[in-house]
């Protein structure tokens, strides 16, 4: 793989290493789940830290970015005329249409409209409940106001728009943008778009790539298209689609969302925009300081999490910028190099100050024991026993459910990797014993479908009550739930 960006060296990070460690270790002491951080100034690779086992290669979840590569996909097709941004999008799918009289708001919407978040619903429409086909109920939902009006963040408009591009080109969007963009910036071959309920492309959600492949479509966007000499995208869209179209204020909850809307992206405080994923996924464009910032991660579940980036991004690194005196930075070149490659998913303890007393025999006591469930509970697990190592390092919760029979292997203190049940999606699990009466296991999807869940196990002789939280939006339904479980008397 070609290596197109210069790295800084000992003598020039261009940044100050103290700032940049700052900004890591904040994100860190907050317990935010990291899994990749990516900086760039003045055309250098400044910064790469990898949160084991993710690398700058690994695939990952991108979520919402999808929306922007949707938008470039669509300033392709504008630019070579294929399209208008002010077409009517009903006359694209005449086989979508509802039957009989079309709703007047829906013969108003406009490509430009839904590119703006603008659309005639307010919400996103395949969100229904029991809906299959994403597509069709963007255009059979009723909407709600005048397109071209009101900003409201509709996921479906999006993956209509992806579903466009592969109408007028016959092949879906990812592999449209491969033919005239990203294979030239050496994209990753393997990366994909998951599909709707419908086998088409998820041009809302669904893309799974690298970080390094964020990084180089920031960077041929930040050079307005021009990838070392060769126009690959229009200049002229990629200055409005960074530019200020819609006014989010009011329907925002976050500062860092309330700065308005270009074309399926972001614009930010700092006079910045972004490609923006949920949980953690950004690529942050700071044009004052010609920086970059790319960072994947898992912060569903954090309220403000990735607010959380943003502030800390701002507050440790770039407000820093102009007063920092670089000459006296505490923090050699190599300091910073190992601090970045010694990165790991973030682990539990195996223990907390409250349960450092009793860890041993809380182990020893629940090891190789058998509970019975009480009852059905919405979990449907039937029964289950947990198996402590002889080094009280690790352990396996096995159990029963409606599903078959599983093993989870966890770490304590640590990380153990393998497959998660009959999902076939890789995970990392680690467990704690919080208190002296109870045992958390913490269960990271490093995987396509990127969540986290909770088994917290309460012990109360001959009792244990177990708790299953999901973080995820669409899978796992059978890990969400309360229900106590009684010894087996052997």
């Amino acid at each position: 793989m070609t290596e197109f960006f210069t790295h800084s060296t000992n003598e020039d990070t261009d940044i100050p290493k103290k700032l940049i460690m700052n900004f890591q270790k904040r994100l860190e002491k907050a317990h935010l789940p990291m899994h990749s951080i990516m900086i760039m100034r003045h055309d250098k690779l400044i910064y790469e830290s990898h949160y084991a086992p993710y690398t700058r290669d690994s695939l990952h979840r991108m979520f919402s970015i999808t929306k922007s590569f949707v938008s470039l996909g669509i300033g392709l097709l504008a630019d070579e005329g294929k399209l208008s941004l002010d077409d009517k999008i009903i006359d694209y799918f005449p086989d979508k249409l509802p039957q009989g009289e079309i709703h007047p708001f829906l013969k108003m919407m406009t490509i430009r409209d839904m590119l703006q978040m603008k659309s005639c619903h307010r919400f996103t429409t395949y969100k229904a409940s029991g809906c299959n086909d994403w597509l069709g109920s963007f255009f059979t939902t009723t909407p709600t106001h005048v397109p071209g009006t009101n900003f409201a963040y509709d996921t479906s408009a999006t993956h209509t728009l992806g579903i466009l591009i592969e109408r007028l080109t016959g092949m879906n969007f990812l592999d449209y943008l491969r033919l005239k963009v990203l294979d030239e910036l050496e994209f990753s071959k393997d990366a994909y778009v998951l599909k709707d309920p419908s086998g088409l492309s998820m041009g809302g959600s669904g893309l799974n790539c690298s970080p390094y492949d964020l990084l180089k479509v920031m960077y041929l966007i930040v050079k307005k298209g021009n990838w070392f000499g060769k126009q690959l995208l229009p200049e002229w869209y990629i200055n409005e689609a960074t530019s200020f179209h819609s006014d989010n204020w009011a329907k925002s909850d976050v500062i860092e969302e309330m700065q308005g809307y270009g074309y399926q992206f972001w614009l930010t405080t700092h006079n910045g925009f972004a490609m923006y994923g949920m949980g953690g996924q950004l690529s942050v464009y700071i044009p004052k300081y010609d920086i970059i910032l790319i960072t994947t991660a898992d912060a569903q579940g954090r309220k403000g999490g990735v607010q959380l980036i943003y502030d800390s991004f701002y507050d440790e690194l770039i407000d820093k910028l102009d007063s920092y005196d670089y000459a006296k930075d505490p923090v050699s070149f190599n300091e910073l190099m190992a601090y970045a490659s010694s990165r790991k998913l973030e682990v539990m303890p195996k223990f907390t100050d409250r349960s450092s007393n009793c860890y041993n025999d809380i182990l020893d006591k629940i090891n190789g024991r058998k509970y019975e469930a009480i009852g059905d509970n919405v979990c449907t697990v039937k029964n289950f026993s947990i198996e402590i190592s002889d080094d009280k390092e690790s352990g396996i919760f096995h159990y029963s459910n409606s599903f078959g029979d599983f093993s989870l292997p966890f770490g304590l203190g640590k990380n153990i990797i393998s497959k998660f049940a009959n999902y076939d999606l890789r995970i990392a699990a680690c467990a704690s014993l919080r208190t002296c009466d109870l045992l958390d296991i913490k269960i990271q999807v490093i995987d396509e479908v990127l969540g986290n869940l909770y088994f917290a196990l309460n012990f109360k002789d001959p009792y244990i009550t177990v708790m299953m939280r999901k973080i995820e939006e669409h899978t796992f339904n059978e890990y969400d739930g309360v229900f106590s479980a009684k010894l087996i008397e052997e």
